[in-house]
């Protein structure tokens, strides 16, 4: 099988290995698509930049073959999803439940010997563990089973931000991970503002049923949040993207009692300092989240199978497996959301 290595900043090399053994509590996947993330795209940049390295971690596939000890009831043939950022299930998080959290995954890991570090995306066949693979429905398109990563983390956000039926959501940013927010909060029945300030994605978030859409840089948004909300403010401000401006017209847009998720990467130039009386006397709650779980992965399967989200409108463009650089030079252009590369 072919695999795509990452040697170095903006290089990849096409290698062949063979196709790997799998054992009796996995699944082998003919990998059919992959979903270049912003934070394969950071490798590609040299950030963090840890190399080799075998990303792709969005990925969607066919069963080829399965253990004898896997206890789901999957078979050759189905359609699944890979939650390929493996949990050890034996650490302090992974036990209390928060395996998002797992501390032996990720860039801390240790790598198998013999293996390149990565998740291993990018490889024409890929060997999951039994409860990293989630079936979806065959009637839907399985390039849209790539986002499956991306809606997990984002139900997670979803959760803690206490969204109900009725209010008001604000999503700073309006990328791929801003429309998700976008689509889930409006299943939540909220009302969502999207703030972003180019005018492609703005339009864009009105196609995708955004109520209001606003340009930060050219309108004071917490004004314009409070004009829509009869003064009070939003319940929930979802921090996708903008850096510190936008995390603090997010904090000044809460309604009191009001709850702001930071969901995008921050720099430390994005430190922001908070008043504490904005905790004592409106009480806002100000929280994060960092990847999915086995939960929101399951419901995020679920979604997906039901077809009811407008997912195929985030995938901008495709590319062939051998043209992954070139993919991967348009993934993070401001006229793309999600780039695919479909083995």
């Amino acid at each position: 099988m072919k695999i795509a290595v990452m040697t170095n900043p903006g290089e990849l090399e096409i290698r062949e290995k063979e196709i790997p053994e799998y054992r009796n509590t996995e699944v082998l996947v003919k990998i059919s698509a992959v979903g270049l993330c912003t934070w394969e795209q950071k490798f590609f940049k040299g950030i963090p930049g840890s190399y080799p390295f075998l990303g792709g971690h969005e990925i969607s596939g066919v069963v080829e073959a399965v253990g004898t000890e896997v206890a789901q009831d999957i078979k050759k043939g189905d359609h699944v999803v890979i939650a390929s950022l493996t949990r050890c299930g034996e650490c302090y998080y992974c036990r209390r439940g928060l395996d998002n959290l797992c501390e032996n995954t990720g860039i801390d890991s240790k790598p198998i010997p013999g293996e390149i570090w990565g998740p291993g995306g990018f490889s024409e066949y890929f060997v999951a563990k039994g409860y990293e693979i989630y079936k979806i429905s065959s009637d839907v398109d399985i390039n849209t089973g790539t986002l499956a990563e991306p809606v997990a983390c984002v139900i997670r956000s979803m959760d803690r931000s206490r969204i109900e039926f009725g209010d008001t959501a604000v999503v700073l940013g309006g990328g791929v991970m801003g429309m998700i927010h976008l689509l889930l909060a409006k299943r939540r029945g909220a009302t969502v503002i999207v703030s972003e300030p180019d005018e492609a994605r703005r339009g864009k978030a009105v196609l995708l049923g955004a109520d209001y859409v606003v340009d930060p840089l050219q309108n004071d948004l917490p004004e314009f949040v409070k004009k829509h909300t009869n003064e009070r403010g939003a319940e929930a401000v979802f921090f996708t993207a903008g850096g510190k401006n936008a995390i603090n017209d997010g904090i000044k847009s809460l309604v009191q009692n009001g709850t702001m998720v930071i969901y995008g990467g921050t720099g430390a130039e994005d430190t922001v300092t908070i008043d504490p009386k904005l905790f004592h006397y409106d009480e806002i709650y100000l929280t994060g989240v960092s990847k999915h779980t086995k939960d929101t992965f399951r419901r995020a399967a679920d979604l997906i199978s039901l077809g009811s989200l407008p997912l195929k409108e985030l995938i901008t463009e495709e590319y062939s497996f051998d043209s992954i650089v070139k993919a991967f030079d348009r993934a993070s252009a401001i006229d793309t959301f999600r780039v695919i590369v479909k083995m």
